[in-house]
């Protein structure tokens, strides 16, 4: 006989799972597939250091410059950074219809320069500016001849014509959409063949342009176009078509430069959306966001490996697939992007449907209902380059009394006299908005608090990944707990979300009565699923969240619905 009694069988052991942590979003993937510390889902959260906090608000900067929207006269047409070579002080230079303002923290009623005689900037003439050592350059289309100021915001004058006439052999610099300044040269598209060819100034004098060795005719005849161009290591130029990369090397002696095919896998949608981070570039195909880096090409150089170019396979929003199935492509070649404190943003114009519960376009049409594209840069794609895991999806307010608040240009100016403190801004028709400040700034300001004017709460959004714990069967969901930080009257919701049985259930609201990092404990209340995740619905506030664990108990798979 036994020596010990015999017992009948126990109760279902208890079995957790959870993340110790939050590093990226993959909302293309099945939840139930994804790794530990990644999210199904990230609105306008940040996932940095593992923790996951709400974005910081934005604040309108312009409020001290007179900038009369509905007019039109002080509507901001383009913006750019303005350095002085000297002194190194940095401004927000935007051009208006009939001035350019110089704006920063010391300046903030701004600095007016007037542009000479009777010339405006318009709509149509899609303005660009570029710095060409201490003068700024305003672009004003292939009709509009460029105006150029010679940068002494000290004692300012107006800007004047660029002049028609070369100062050598060569060209003058003519009517053109865009530019930037590289290797002591003006590189600006033709205008008269501006679907095709690159144009370079001669060293340090840009308005004399020899034909005879700086124009580059790239892949003339083909049913492809120019879209931009950006710097790359030591002496090359990446030039971006519509449906085609190239790199032209040797741009300080245009002589014996030579132009190379990269590939015609990915094209350029948006010359504003490319952005440099080291020898990473980034910017928006067709079929996402793509990244060129550098390469090796051993056959060259007999033997000794140069350097290249060469683009990713994969766009980087493979991830966020579905969530980039919203992007408004007929209006995409207005997205741009930026590098700041390690993050690119991209600002993208989306679309919404009448139908709450299909957001994207194909679901939308599938579901009957109506999908209406933005025409402007509404949201924003933030991606880690720490972490190279997308972080979250931005979106903003309407703002009072005009269109909802969108990017069209980004600028990065340094925080007051030190030039280590660097803050983002967005500029649009309507000024400049303050986004972000990096960790290097100790002034302890918080953009867009409770305690400023005119402030509206961030709604905010985080869900895990589905928690299968170890299982195949039907789980049955006892309690969990949150790793948060949080203020005094900071608001948010926990939602269990069962798949299989489908549901989801607001387990605990909470306000916060003081500054503290707590450990939240709620109940499942024995909610049944296949799977289950933890929603995270911020309605107040900027609270952090740290971790999250979820307790429940198999109950096998007898309970899974069975299809012949």
């Amino acid at each position: 006989m036994p020596r010990y009694e015999e017992y009948g069988p126990l109760d279902t052991p208890a079995i957790t799972e959870g993340d110790v942590g939050f590093v990226g979003m993959n909302s293309y993937l099945e939840p139930t597939s994804l790794q530990p510390g990644m999210v199904a889902d990230s609105q306008n959260m940040v996932l940095e250091g593992d923790t996951a906090t709400v974005r910081k608000g934005i604040d309108f900067l312009a409020g001290g410059v007179t900038l009369t929207y509905s007019a039109g006269t002080e509507q901001c047409f383009c913006s750019t950074i303005f350095s002085d070579p000297s002194s190194g002080e940095e401004f927000i230079a935007v051009a208006t219809k009939d001035k350019v303002i110089l704006w920063n923290d010391d300046n903030t009623s701004g600095i007016n320069i007037d542009y000479p005689g009777s010339e405006v900037v318009a709509t149509a003439d899609g303005a660009s500016f570029v710095q060409n050592f201490e003068k700024l350059i305003l672009f004003r289309g292939a009709s509009k001849r460029p105006l150029e100021w010679d940068g002494n915001h000290g004692a300012p004058t107006d800007f004047v014509v660029k002049t028609a006439s070369a100062s050598g052999g060569g060209i003058a610099c003519p009517n053109t959409d865009y530019g930037i300044s590289f290797r002591n040269r003006l590189i600006i598209p033709q205008p008269t063949d501006s679907d095709y060819t690159v144009l370079m100034s001669d060293l340090l004098d840009s308005n004399n342009f020899t034909a005879a060795d700086s124009q580059f005719r790239i892949n003339k005849g083909s049913a492809d176009f120019l879209v931009g161009f950006i710097p790359y290591q030591e002496d090359q130029l990446i030039v971006f078509f519509r449906n085609s990369l190239h790199l032209i090397n040797n741009i300080a002696t245009t002589s014996a430069a030579n132009v190379y095919e990269i590939t015609r896998q990915h094209g350029c949608v948006a010359r504003k959306s490319i952005a440099q981070s080291g020898p990473q570039t980034y910017f928006l195909s067709d079929n996402g966001v793509v990244v060129l880096s550098p390469g090796v090409d051993p056959a060259k150089g007999l033997g000794v490996a140069i350097s290249k170019v060469q683009g990713e396979t994969i766009p980087l929003t493979r991830p966020i697939q579905d969530q980039f199935a919203d992007v408004n492509y007929a209006a995409a070649d207005k997205a741009c992007g930026v590098v700041f404190d390690n993050k690119y943003y991209l600002a993208l114009p989306t679309g919404t449907c009448s139908s709450a519960a299909n957001k994207t376009k194909s679901a939308c049409t599938a579901a009957g209902g109506t999908w209406t594209g933005a025409t402007v840069n509404n949201k924003i794609f933030v991606f880690d380059l720490l972490t190279s895991q997308w972080s979250s999806v931005f979106d903003y307010p309407a703002m009072s009394g005009s269109l909802a608040f969108h990017v069209d240009d980004w600028v990065i100016c340094s925080h007051g006299s030190n030039p280590t403190k660097r803050r983002l801004f967005a500029c649009n028709d309507t000024g400049w908005y303050l986004m972000d400040e990096n960790s290097t700034d100790d002034s302890n300001r918080k953009i867009g608090s409770s305690a400023e004017s005119n402030t509206t709460a961030i709604a905010a959004k985080l869900k895990t990944r589905d928690y299968l714990f170890g299982e195949q069967g039907i789980k049955s969901f006892k309690r969990g707990q949150l790793g948060a930080s949080f203020v005094s009257s900071d608001e948010f919701t926990i939602k269990l979300n069962t798949t299989d049985p489908d549901s989801s259930t607001t387990v605990l609201s909470y306000t916060g009565g003081s500054t503290e990092e707590a450990l939240l404990r709620f109940s499942g209340g024995r909610k049944r699923g296949y799977s289950g995740n933890i929603e995270l619905d911020v309605s107040v506030g900027r609270p952090s969240f740290r971790h999250v664990q979820v307790e429940a108990e198999g109950q096998g798979l007898n309970a899974r619905r069975e299809v012949a």
